[in-house]
């Protein structure tokens, strides 16, 4: 299999190991990158996942990542990397979900941080602490694409230790949508806040926002722009602060669902139309520091299915990105998900 680690491509193997009802998984991954101008030491890879039940962990060395071939977000990261976690469903009732999480993470010999791929480190060691609270209850009309009303809510509380400092950051959000009277149309209000304790010029002190974030081949969420790090129309990480507010607008527009365009082996299900408008107010209880962004862009999904099985999505989007008044940069972004 291919690989990707930072801006070069490697070769390598995975192995899937699980328990014949799937409670127990363990993933192995071992790459080599043969790139001369790669440290020696940067040129192996080793990356090794599990999880039981509400248990999971990560061990890796020089973690690398196939999508990371696709496109400008990189996961790949020199150095050594321990994580483990647990997942504690409190509420189970679909669609109401309430979920408590934990998670302990270290990582060594690292030149980047680990939630922000554009950030050079001044150490090299990290260790976080992180418990999060996760609520979510949506719905969706019969025929629908994606959720209509409904809220979800999140609490997250980290504690970085670097270079003997303590350093904590919280940040929560909260999603409402309303359903419109369009055939599965809806508006959703997204809000988010972050607040950091520590000095500017640490880089682990400071939350980091920029661009979609898909790349042009990948397996995540196909909306990135929702997250409350992406600001569409900016560099990846381009924008940094200690506390911020962000708010953003979502009109999902009624999907144009396909009855029979294709073939039995491939065929078009769904297109999803979306637009939105974001702003962004970083450091905003320090005047020397206080700035405004803003984001305004749409994104459109196209659902097609392969050999019956593969569900796939092609997503297309643009933005303009502004600070205060003036127009800062604009972006286009394609991406297809496969898996």
């Amino acid at each position: 299999m291919l690989q990707g680690y930072k801006s070069f491509a490697g070769v390598g193997y995975h192995v899937n190991i699980e328990d014949p009802l799937g409670f127990a998984k363990v993933g192995i991954t071992a790459a080599y990158t043969p790139e001369k101008k790669l440290p020696g030491n940067e040129r192996g890879h080793v990356d090794m996942t599990g999880s039981y039940l509400g248990w999971h962990g990560e061990l890796s060395w020089n973690r690398s990542d196939f999508y990371d071939l696709f496109g400008p977000t990189k996961r790949s990261r020199k150095g050594n990397a321990a994580k483990g976690g647990y997942d504690w469903l409190l509420i189970y009732d679909e669609p109401r979900k309430l979920d408590l999480t934990f998670d302990l993470e270290y990582y060594d010999k690292i030149d980047t941080l680990p939630n922000a791929q554009n950030v050079q480190t001044t150490f090299t060691r990290l260790a976080t602490g992180k418990v999060g609270l996760r609520y979510t209850d949506v719905r969706r009309s019969l025929g629908a694409v994606d959720e209509e009303k409904g809220l979800t809510w999140m609490l997250e509380f980290d504690e970085n230790h670097v270079s003997g400092q303590d350093i904590p950051q919280l940040r929560g959000g909260l999603d409402l949508g309303f359903a419109l009277p369009l055939a599965h149309s809806s508006v959703w209000m997204r809000s988010a806040a972050g607040v950091a304790s520590g000095d500017r010029n640490n880089p682990v002190a400071n939350f980091y926002f920029g661009s979609f974030g898909n790349n042009y081949v990948d397996d995540g969420t196909v909306k990135r722009y929702r997250d409350y790090s992406s600001l569409p129309g900016f560099k990846i990480d381009e924008v940094s602060a200690l506390s911020f507010v962000r708010e953003m607008v979502e009109w999902n527009l009624p999907p144009v669902v396909f009855e029979s365009l294709g073939t039995p082996g491939f065929y078009l299900n769904w297109l999803r139309p979306a637009v939105f408008a974001a702003g962004l107010w970083t450091d905003p209880g320090r005047s020397a520091l206080r700035k405004n962004y803003a984001s305004v862009g749409t994104q459109a999904d196209l659902r097609f299915s392969v050999l019956h099985w593969y569900d796939m999505t092609l997503s297309v989007g643009y933005a303009v990105g502004y600070q205060g008044s003036r127009r800062a940069g604009s972006e286009w972004m394609i991406s297809l998900k496969i898996m």
